[in-house]
């Protein structure tokens, strides 16, 4: 799966949005996915949401020698070992925009407000205002089955669901990996990441294992910024280790209420945090982190959700693809906190 180049224009980009997301209903940048606060519309915007692009032929499922009085029996379930879980694809909020870029206008500074003495003279007091933009960026996952897998597969596989499936899951992981560790400047195709855009509080524990007073101090470090965390990503190690710092004291740690249960394995509660564990946060010592998220402030810019389209048909095969098109935004960086360099 591949972040790509696009050269839609405005135009293009306007239409898109209303040929999908004006269709169903959503008014441009209305959010239409917020696990976090329990808002989510895609039981009204299944119908149009289509995922599937498959790929494969008579030879993708390898060979094998058999007899003809003992022939073989292929069990038609299909063990996946490449699945991964992609929780912040599933968390973070889902916002529909149009254009190329998702433009939003922010206030930096307040001009303030004071007490004055009576018949004081009134100057205005001006505030800081300025916008930002972050440009949409383009995914696309490409598959292909042949006539003659499509026959032979009859009846036994159904070749188009089971690479639909795998497509879907593609893309997920994809995008997965670029909230994550996306880089805009290695490769200008795709979006940065938390792991770039998170810059103003950021602290070098320098090989160290993070401490409960540390995650309490970052906590506060978002706080004294104006910001709330309520969510917070790690490895799997780190997730183990903060997991046994609270278990030192109490035998059972918080569990998430069931709204907060997102099918994500072994989350937890802290001070009124969710923990989760991710499998594209880095695993090696010394670079691994906790980003905490202000998830106000972090979500997807979307100008066109997983959407299916065929391609030219040229041989005997049906070509399809999956195309999303969006960026992730921190509107409010500094609300949220990296702690890096952990043991």
């Amino acid at each position: 799966m591949t972040f790509g180049v696009s050269t839609i224009t405005n135009a293009d980009a306007s239409y898109m949005f209303e040929e999908s997301f004006g269709k169903m209903g959503l008014a441009e940048e209305q959010t239409y996915i917020d696990p976090m606060r329990g808002l989510d519309l895609r039981k009204e915007m299944s119908k149009t949401l289509i995922n599937k692009a498959p790929s494969m032929n008579t030879t993708s499922g390898g060979t094998y020698t058999g007899y003809g009085l003992m022939p073989p029996f292929l069990d038609p379930a299909i063990v996946d070992r490449t699945m991964r879980e992609t929780p912040l694809v599933k968390l973070l909020p889902r916002k529909a925009v149009r254009g190329r870029s998702y433009v939003y206008n922010l206030v930096s500074a307040k001009g303030g407000a004071a007490f004055l003495p009576d018949d004081a003279a009134l100057a205005e007091q001006v505030d800081t205002r300025s916008t930002s933009t972050v440009n949409m960026k383009y995914l696309y996952a490409v598959g292909r089955i042949t006539g003659p897998a499509m026959a032979s597969a009859e009846g036994y596989i159904n070749l188009m669901a089971e690479d639909i499936r795998v497509k879907t899951a593609s893309m997920n992981e994809a995008l997965e990996n670029e909230i994550i560790n996306g880089n805009a400047t290695t490769n200008p195709n795709g979006f940065d990441g938390l792991i770039q855009l998170v810059t103003t509080n950021t602290t070098d524990n320098i090989g160290a294992n993070v401490t409960l007073e540390q995650i309490r101090t970052d906590l506060n470090t978002s706080f004294e910024a104006n910001g709330t965390i309520d969510l917070a990503v790690m490895d799997g190690y780190t997730h183990n280790y903060i997991k046994g710092l609270l278990m030192d004291f109490q035998r059972n740690i918080e569990r998430p209420s069931a709204e907060m249960q997102f099918g994500i394995p072994d989350s937890f509660m802290f001070d009124g945090v969710l923990l989760i564990r991710d499998r594209y946060m880095p695993t090696t010592a010394a670079s691994r982190r906790i980003l905490f998220l202000d998830t106000r402030y972090v979500f997807l810019a979307v100008l066109r959700d997983q959407t299916f389209e065929r391609l030219d048909k040229i041989s005997d095969s049906d070509k399809y693809y999956i195309k999303w098109y969006g960026s992730l935004v921190n509107s409010f960086e500094s609300a949220c906190v990296m702690r890096y360099g952990l043991a």
